[in-house]
């Protein structure tokens, strides 16, 4: 059983060093330990040796570079910051969509980094408030719909979500 253990340990150390390299990541290591994993999600925007001490006390490190190099795009950048943002500033966005102005709007906007992709999302959150979905939905559900209304709107107007 120990042999076995050890044999686990060995592999994800040789993981965590090999699927980085492997992976062609643009992202330094510094990036990876504290963007991506468990602890880049956890801590990545609170304290990076919170997310460094995390990823490599949970499981060496792995998750991390294993989450850098199956989707890069989701560590760190912009699209974690626009999350966190509707999260926690959702009542606020919501009431901006619906005036239409407002300062949350045009931080959200400046996350996009995509002026293309503004001219539909008010629409669309509107439809989406309509729906019984919307009504029926907690705060986190309808927070997530907006999320998701964005990086739709960033697609179709054929900009990076990252």
């Amino acid at each position: 059983m120990l042999k076995k253990a050890f044999a686990l340990l060995v592999m994800s150390a040789a993981l965590s060093v090999a699927a980085p390299a492997q992976a062609k990541s643009n992202y330094s290591l510094q990036h990876i330990y504290t963007q991506c994993g468990i602890g880049g999600l956890i801590f990545g925007r609170i304290s990076p040796v919170l997310a460094v001490i995390s990823n490599v006390t949970w499981d060496l490190g792995t998750t991390a570079a294993l989450s850098d190099s199956l989707s890069p795009n989701l560590c760190g950048g912009q699209i974690v910051a626009r999350a966190v943002f509707i999260k926690e500033n959702f009542p606020s966005i919501e009431q901006d969509l619906a005036s239409g102005r407002g300062e949350h709007l045009t931080a959200l906007n400046g996350l996009m980094a995509c002026p293309a992709a503004n001219s539909h999302i008010r629409d669309d959150y509107a439809h989406y408030t309509l729906s019984p979905a919307y009504q029926q939905g907690k705060t986190t559900e309808n927070s997530e719909e907006l999320f998701q209304i964005v990086n739709d709107n960033l697609e179709a107007a054929h900009c990076s979500i990252a």
